[in-house]
């Protein structure tokens, strides 16, 4: 893996557990059916996606 790759998916990473820790501490309900909730799960699903892509390229 490339150093630039390699770099982009450590503050991809970062960036997931931070938005984890703001999902975790600020949403109440922890459930979809909250607004706030379900919007930080999908950037939590869609970081892990991009990190997921990185790696693949790289095989």
């Amino acid at each position: 893996m490339s150093t630039e790759i390699q770099e982009a998916v450590l503050e991809l990473q970062a960036m997931r557990e931070r938005v984890r820790a703001i999902r975790t501490h600020l949403c109440e309900p922890k459930s979809n059916a909250n607004p706030r909730y379900l919007a930080l799960s999908n950037v939590v699903s869609n970081l892990t996606k991009a990190i997921e892509d990185l790696e693949a390229e790289t095989g």
